[in-house]
C-alpha cells in the first residue's frame, strides 16, 4: 500500500498584487478548504487547522467578542474575515479585532 503525500503548506514562487490574489482565491473550487494568506506577494497556503487549533480560537473569538460587545467597542471578526493591509499583505486572522473608529473611516 502506498502512503499517500498530504500538503501541510504551499507558497508560491510568482508574486501577486493583491487585486491578482483577490481574481486567484475566486478561481478556487468550492471544495477547496485550505486558508490562502498574501504574504510580501506570495500566495502562502495551510491546511486546515485541527480540532485543538479550532477550540481555542472560538473561545478566545467569545472571550474578545463578549468584551467588545458589553462596551461597545467595535466589531469582532472569526477567521473567515481577511484584510487586505497597507503593507500589501492580504491576513485572515484567526480572530481580529476592528474599533469603531477605524471601521467607521472606512
Amino acid at each position: 500500500m502506498q502512503a499517500m503525500a498530504i500538503e501541510t503548506s504551499f507558497c508560491s514562487e510568482d508574486t501577486f498584487s493583491q487585486e491578482a490574489f483577490r481574481r486567484w482565491v475566486e478561481t478556487r473550487p468550492p471544495s477547496d478548504i485550505h486558508h490562502y494568506e498574501l504574504i510580501r506577494g506570495r500566495i502562502v497556503m495551510s491546511p486546515p487547522a485541527g480540532a485543538r487549533h479550532a477550540c481555542i480560537g472560538s473561545q478566545l473569538n467569545a472571550l474578545i467578542r463578549g468584551r467588545v460587545a458589553k462596551r461597545r467597542l467595535g466589531l469582532v471578526f472569526d477567521a473567515s474575515a481577511g484584510f487586505e493591509l497597507p503593507s500589501g499583505d492580504t491576513l485572515e486572522p484567526d480572530v481580529s479585532f476592528v474599533s469603531r473608529r477605524s471601521w467607521s473611516s472606512t
